[in-house]
């Protein structure tokens, strides 16, 4: 048998998946989950608060995934066993994409998620039980006891290990209690979050602020969630959300979280955000991690909440960017984030060639641009929900299922529609290189006529740099906060934001836009053409919502403003906006930049503290930076990890000054 093959090569999780192979993949992943669990190396306890810690190395190659289920991390298995590895390959990875991948821009259906914490810390994974025995399937309700089984004995198995070592009696007590059990104090409640975190295989930390609320007696968190956070960051996770509705406790999160990579903190903050909140989100961004990003709630929730009217009012309060920004329901949703990332820029070079010598004017050109992107996006749409349904065939998804509200009580697998809310984000990417090249083709072609269409198509082709130099010093540029241009700006984003806004989605309430590029705009642009914005050719796309490098030089207000023109209410996926500031940047000004930007309609401002000197030093001797981190897209990341073409991207983006 399968199972006893497995078994001599100490695959404990596959062979779990093989121990009754004529059962659903449901079952079958859920039995592999408790098979893994049961026999799993256990994390080595160097002191730490909580438990587990750090990165818990594995023998076995076949091991737990969240999105997959399980996945194989080596090429041993491979080289040990081919044939068993073939058949998991067959039988647990055959869900595949297929939405066009060359719009795939920062996502190719992938879906972050985020446990419901606060539940399991309310009630104990052992209240499940009594809710999992109501499920008519019987494979469902089977395979999430026998989930429930393994993460029992695994806790058991954690705390006789660190009753062995003679850990600390408090984390041994702790773990005794939760999560199996309802947490009662501050420490137990952050025990379990961190514990059901790593069953979750670390992606999210979700509402932590106000999840921890409830347990909060005014004692000094800080060390903990230091612990918390460096554990996310180890295991390459990423965000959670705070507001101020505690702002002793808001406070303590954002001071833990001093000079980390990760969590990505999305603090919302508006006129009423407590000083003493301010002063640490300022400290926080000043440590130099990148963290907090701030946030409009009021935009944001209300306008999810017209999107998707069937949102629960109460339910709104639980939004959390999931993966780097993706719009989220902590505990309730599962969305594609990203779904898939349209090239706007691909659309336009095809465009260029194919119609700008025949276009009789602007508006003709313009508009069949247009075209092109919306039959784009819809084809798209109907690729994801085609994968989505293979997807419910072909990759259940157990312990999503036993974490996401409200998989158990409708008896429905996570990505077959269990979740209480669910909608796809399609990520638009290239937009500010888009309405650049158009504007440059008004002004150049058709308004002053100083270039043919033959003319234009023939040094974008050449990668002319006089051209692209005259190009990147156009008046007529996003950023300078111009009233045309932004109402050019705001015409195009409406147009292409819109998109989103019609066609129905299995699974799911409807489709939302984005535009969030980190290090996914390398690769889109390197086999596209010099662009009439003066993007050379190969070059990286725009740096998500920011103005081109260079064009961005009339200050922070204008620069903000011009953001502030495009369409964002249409953007609820999330618009990401990268903010780059000196380090003599005055806290009053930024304030009241980030209020001011808001106020217009901002939705998200992510700042990277570093001066263009110590970004040329750490490019040229990286071995004195290797704490150096900067915002990329979404997420933080370290300088150094990055890629050379990464790294010229971040040191070429303007730094705003406000003394």
């Amino acid at each position: 048998m399968l199972k006893d093959e497995f078994l001599k090569l100490g695959e404990y999780a596959a062979a779990g998946l093989y121990e009754e192979p004529d059962r659903s993949l449901f079952y079958r992943k859920a039995l592999g989950l408790r098979r893994f669990y049961e026999n799993c190396e256990l994390a080595v306890y160097g002191g730490e608060y909580l438990y587990p810690s750090g990165v818990t190395a594995q023998k076995m190659s076949i091991i737990p995934n969240y999105l997959r289920g399980f996945t194989c991390t080596s090429d041993s298995l491979y080289k040990e066993a081919p044939s068993l590895d073939k058949k998991f390959n067959e039988e647990f990875c055959a869900y595949n994409s297929t939405v066009p991948s060359e719009h795939t821009v920062a996502g190719n259906m992938y879906t972050h998620s985020i446990p419901y914490y606060e539940r399991i810390l309310k009630e104990g994974f052992l209240s499940y039980i009594s809710r999992i025995e109501k499920i008519s399937d019987t494979d469902m309700k089977e395979g999430l006891l026998h989930l429930i089984r393994g993460i029992e004995c695994y806790i058991k198995r954690c705390v006789e290990y660190l009753i062995s070592v003679n850990a600390e009696q408090k984390l041994i007590e702790a773990l005794k209690k939760v999560p199996l059990h309802p947490a009662a104090t501050a420490y137990e409640a952050i025990v379990a979050w961190n514990f059901v975190m790593y069953l979750d295989n670390c992606d999210n930390l979700g509402c932590l602020g106000n999840g921890l609320l409830p347990y909060y007696k005014g004692e000094n968190l800080i060390p903990y969630l230091e612990n918390l956070y460096d554990n996310l960051d180890k295991n390459n996770g990423y965000s959670m959300s705070l507001d101020s509705t505690c702002p002793e406790l808001t406070v303590q999160c954002l001071r833990a979280a001093c000079g980390k990579r990760r969590p990505m903190i999305e603090l919302f903050v508006d006129e009423s955000t407590p000083e003493s909140v301010w002063q640490a989100a300022f400290a926080a961004v000043k440590s130099g991690g990148g963290q907090p990003a701030f946030y409009n709630a009021d935009v944001l929730l209300k306008g999810l909440k017209k999107r998707f009217p069937s949102i629960r009012d109460e339910d709104l309060s639980r939004f959390c960017g999931g993966g780097c920004t993706e719009s989220m329901l902590a505990g309730l949703s599962n969305v594609g984030s990203l779904d898939a990332g349209i090239n706007l820029l691909l659309i336009l070079e095809d465009t260029i060639k194919s119609v700008l010598t025949s276009s009789a004017d602007f508006e003709e050109f313009c508009e069949i641009y247009l075209s092109k992107v919306k039959d784009t996006v819809e084809t798209v749409k109907k690729e994801i929900n085609h994968s989505r349904k293979e997807r419910s065939k072909y990759n259940p998804l157990p312990m999503r299922t036993l974490l996401i509200d409200d998989c158990i009580d409708k008896g429905i697998e996570y990505n077959s529609g269990g979740a209480r809310y669910g909608w796809s984000i399609i990520n638009f990417a290239g937009l500010i290189n888009v309405i650049d090249s158009l504007l440059a083709i008004k002004v150049l072609v058709f308004d002053k006529k100083k270039y043919t269409a033959e003319e234009i198509i023939e040094l974008l082709q050449s990668n002319n740099s006089e051209f692209l130099h005259e190009v990147i010093g156009l008046r007529e540029s996003f950023g300078k906060d111009i009233n045309e241009i932004n109402s050019f700006a705001n015409k195009i984003s409406e147009s292409i934001f819109s998109m989103t806004e019609t066609g129905n989605l299995i699974f799911g309430e409807g489709f939302l836009s984005a535009s969030i590029q980190f290090l996914s705009q390398v690769d889109a642009g390197k086999h596209i053409d010099a662009t009439p914005d003066g993007r050379s050719a190969g070059a990286p796309l725009c740096d998500s919502l920011a103005a081109i490098f260079g064009k961005d030089s009339c200050g922070p207000t204008a620069l903000l403003n011009s953001i502030t023109s495009l369409d964002l209410k249409r953007a609820l996926g999330v618009p990401v906006v990268n903010f780059n500031i000196t380090q003599n940047f005055n806290d009053n000004v930024l304030k009241a930049l980030i209020l001011g930007y808001m106020k217009r309609g901002g939705i998200q401002l992510q700042i990277t503290y570093a001066s263009k000197k110590e970004l040329l030093d750490a490019y040229e001797h990286p071995e004195h930076h290797g704490n150096l981190i900067v915002r990329v897209g979404g997420y933080s990341e370290y300088f150094n990890r990055l890629s050379d073409p990464m790294k010229r991207m971040i040191i070429n983006r303007t730094i705003q000054g406000g003394v």
